[in-house]
């Protein structure tokens, strides 16, 4: 069954992570792209490659994609990244701002070869404010949107590359809104993306503290701190948080009465619900620690899996807190088809994260591995573009393609 995106064909510009993730998303529901990589193969490819093996990570990110391997910075390899343009339907790029227009290969120079092509450009910083041209990786965009701040004050590395994640879902968004306006008005577009936006649009705590300025004095009187500061590592709510047991961890919430009742009951403490410490939630925060101490004394004393059983019994949110360990043989995971694989030339079966969202047509696939350095080079010259073999032996001996 054709995917949803079939017949869109894409330019994938990308290095590391944030535009990998875009067009990975895209190209797994259907899309043809083109991952552009230099001669010698894009950062990302070359740090796996340290390491035997390694490379086949490249498939979590740049699965169902075509590997074309150019110097784009040559007279030829421009050329061709043209020709490829005026074919295609979206650009996407995650350098440095001005680095491709230096180069002839900006957004009007693409334009110019199709005039209905989308461009994303994703960065750091954006190309409109203080110093665009400014390079950023994960660390610098989670530093500069307060989200480091917000999990960790004792400058230890972040746990996860959320700023990259979360902007390449960004980006292939901003590609679905262009598509639409185009089949709209006909018109494609320039995008530009900024990682230090996306993650402050999704700093909750950032937010709700400018939000809230103009009356903060009032809702710190009401909460006893700052609304900020209500869910953080130190001080647990009762209504929300985790929770020792004798093997690991429990996420429980309980926001509503309901749910506060029965938790009350399930660890065999029905008077919390009534007890004036305890029977709301702003009371719940000014005398938090008592009432975590009595739910943890009944967490402590029993397994992870016994304390999930007994609330969702009582219809109570809650969650194991998986190690990586643990949340790679989840069963409802599993049954979901979050655990994929992928055959591999060199490596064989490649385990690769499932397609995290299901429709009732046209569903994503996944057709392939990521591609080795230059995979499809000849494919895509020849049948695509229409070069003659001696025209890409020429190219080859020219050191403009691999």
């Amino acid at each position: 069954m054709p995917g949803i995106l079939d017949g869109v064909r894409i330019i994938d510009m990308t290095q590391f992570i944030s535009g990998s993730r875009c067009t990975q998303l895209l190209a797994d529901m259907g899309a043809t792209v083109v991952h552009v990589e230099p001669r010698e193969g894009q950062t990302l490819r070359l740090i796996f490659s340290l390491v035997p093996g390694a490379e086949r990570n490249f498939s979590i990110f740049n699965r169902n994609k075509y590997g074309l391997s150019l110097d784009w910075r040559l007279p030829d390899g421009r050329e061709i990244l043209l020709k490829l343009a005026r074919m295609s339907d979206i650009f996407v790029h995650n350098l440095i701002p001005g680095t491709l227009e230096r180069h002839g290969l900006g957004y009007e120079d693409l334009k110019a070869q199709r005039p209905d092509i989308i461009h994303i450009a994703i960065s750091g910083f954006g190309e409109v404010g203080v110093n665009p041209d400014r390079a950023a990786f994960d660390i610098i965009a989670q530093a500069v949107s307060g989200q480091f701040w917000n999990d960790q004050e004792d400058l230890r590395l972040p746990c996860n590359y959320w700023a990259d994640l979360v902007s390449g879902a960004y980006a292939a968004n901003a590609v679905l809104l262009a598509l639409i306006n185009r089949m709209k008005t006909g018109a494609g577009g320039h995008v530009d993306i900024s990682m230090q936006d996306v993650l402050y649009t999704n700093n909750y705590r950032a937010m709700v503290d400018k939000c809230m300025g103009p009356i903060m004095a009032e809702v710190e009187k009401t909460l006893g701190r700052k609304p900020r500061d209500v869910l953080n590592s130190e001080d647990r709510m009762p209504f929300y948080g985790f929770f020792k047991t004798t093997d690991g961890k429990v996420a429980i919430v309980a926001l509503t009465q309901r749910q506060w009742q029965a938790l009350s009951e399930v660890v065999g403490s029905p008077e919390l619900a009534d007890d004036p410490r305890f029977n709301t939630l702003i009371s719940q925060i000014h005398n938090h620690d008592e009432a975590v101490e009595i739910i943890e004394k009944w967490t402590s004393g029993r397994a992870s899996r016994e304390v999930i059983q007994q609330l969702e019994a009582r219809r109570i949110p809650c969650g194991t807190a998986y190690t990586i360990d643990q949340v790679n043989r989840d069963e409802n995971l599993k049954e979901r088809g979050m655990f994929a694989r992928v055959k591999h030339a060199r490596f064989g079966d490649v385990d690769v994260p499932g397609i995290p969202y299901r429709f009732t047509n046209g569903a994503g696939e996944i057709r392939m591995p990521g591609p080795d350095l230059g995979e499809h080079n000849d494919l895509i010259l020849r049948d695509w573009l229409g070069y003659s073999p001696g025209e890409i032996e020429a190219l080859r001996t020219a050191g403009v393609i691999r």
